[in-house]
């Protein structure tokens, strides 16, 4: 065996009650394999990873049901606390998966799905594709480790008291792409918690990230950042509604004891989230997406978006020549599909408004210190990507759209004949509420302060808890 395996805790187990179905990945197919990885190494590992899994849970758990991705359906569930998928079932049409990232796909999961639900790596991202959750596919590029995580979060404390020994470590190169990375050195070393024990991303299969912003509404959390190839805040694991990401792709023979354990602990922790559905839909991106995109306009992310470029053209172009040797591996069909292209500034700032562009022009730089200086008042249109806007009704305010200010000042305004129209415009458009009086709003605002969050991914809105 090529990776070294890591030794189950020997350790005296409690076996829990929690009830666990388990979806595996049948050794005789290969659905549910996700880009990345070299194939001969994915396939040695594939042909015992269910049992693998399948033995582990039983260690922790009393009652541990298997079976293969092909043979799941909804109603099982029903009948467990959790349910852990490690291969893509069917498509509600009964056929299985072949081109599951096509986001005409007819889907996974009903919308009546509930089930507490754990999903290793890429599957999460694969089945939820086309269903708006904050749990997407961001990049199938996650690493071994974890950090900005809460170490106080239940999955590192209970049942099982899980060692946070952090390992020194440096950033990916691709954060150094992003706002979030741009005065971060070169080679700075990051206190991080090994998740799994293998770090070599072109054998074996990296991991999923989702998007940053996953946890900016009340029924999705944050728990641990990894690294990628992406920005520092790409998310490795995280929960929306009854959903959990579990974005790591080893089996637990390759997992830390501080990862098996963590992994036990994030299974125990989904058990009340059953039957508790997200009821915020991905709608935008979230803010931070904005500085990223203006950054690439500026001197220096212009210059390192182009160097990223040229490291993913050298990519395509070994993948162009194994093609012509004949020695194909799996990641290759993402590269031979997609051309390279190396797009001007004008791409990063084509949507601003033809004042900003003729007010700053050639000055690169000027458009990034613009949406600094502004954003709390950057709105990203829902369901679409035609920009990020700069509010300039709320601009003239002075009141960021996440400060629960603008709410008092737009009832108040609806008092004011001269503005009680601007107010009514601003409460419909970062509510999902549309009353008509201002004493109406005032009885609204009154019965939910406490209760009231604001969300970028939810479309830039004021919602209230729909848990509370």
């Amino acid at each position: 065996m090529l990776i070294a395996l890591t030794a189950f805790a020997q350790q005296p187990i409690k076996k829990s009650k929690v009830k666990v179905l388990y979806v595996g990945q049948n050794p005789a197919r290969e659905d549910g394999y996700q880009f990345g990885g070299n194939l001969q190494v994915w396939n040695e590992v594939r042909k015992d990873r269910a049992k693998v899994f399948y033995d582990f849970l039983k260690k922790y758990f009393k009652k541990v049901k298997m079976v293969y991705g092909e043979d799941y359906r909804e109603s099982m569930s029903k009948k467990y606390d959790v349910t852990v998928f490690d291969a893509l079932p069917p498509f509600v049409n009964g056929k299985m998966s072949s081109g599951y990232l096509n986001p005409n796909n007819p889907g996974f999961l009903t919308d009546d799905y509930d089930a507490a639900t754990v999903f290793i790596a890429g599957v999460g991202g694969a089945m939820l594709f086309n269903k708006n959750m904050k749990i997407n596919w961001l990049c199938n590029c996650l690493d071994s480790h974890a950090y900005g995580m809460d170490e106080n979060h239940p999955i590192f404390n209970k049942p099982h008291k899980v060692a946070m020994t952090k390992e020194n470590r440096k950033h990916n190169k691709g954060v150094y792409n992003y706002y979030s990375g741009r005065d971060l050195p070169t080679g700075e070393v990051v206190s991080m918690l090994r998740i799994q024990n293998v770090d070599d991303l072109e054998r074996y299969p990296p991991g999923i990230v989702a998007s940053p912003g996953l946890g900016d509404s009340a029924d999705a959390e944050f728990i641990a950042n990894g690294p990628s190839i992406k920005s520092v805040n790409a998310v490795a694991l995280g929960r929306h509604g009854n959903f959990f990401q579990w974005g790591y792709r080893a089996d637990p023979r390759h997992l830390t004891e501080a990862g098996q354990l963590a992994l036990i602990n994030a299974i125990h922790y989904m058990v009340p989230f059953k039957g508790k559905k997200p009821f915020v839909k991905r709608k935008a991106e979230h803010r931070l997406f904005a500085l990223d995109e203006v950054y690439k306009a500026s001197d220096k992310g212009y210059n390192d978006y182009i160097k990223l470029g040229i490291r993913v053209n050298d990519l395509k172009d070994k993948a162009r020549l194994r093609k012509l040797m004949g020695t194909p591996e799996s990641s290759d069909k993402y590269f031979l599909q997609n051309e390279s292209k190396f797009p001007d500034r004008t791409r990063f700032i084509k949507y601003f408004p033809k004042k900003i562009l003729k007010k700053y022009q050639y000055d690169w730089n000027a458009y990034l210190k613009y949406y600094e200086d502004n954003i709390g008042y950057v709105r990203i249109p829902e369901n679409t990507y035609q920009g990020y806007f700069i509010d300039e009704d709320i601009q003239a305010l002075g009141i960021a759209n996440n400060d629960i200010r603008l709410l008092k000042k737009c009832i108040e305004m609806l008092g004011e004949p001269t503005q009680a129209t601007l107010g009514k415009k601003l409460l419909e458009r970062y509510t999902t509420q549309s009353f008509t009086t201002q004493k109406q709003w005032q009885k609204w605002f009154k019965k939910n302060e406490q209760k009231l969050f604001f969300t970028d991914t939810g479309g830039y809105k004021w919602m209230v808890d729909g848990y509370s």
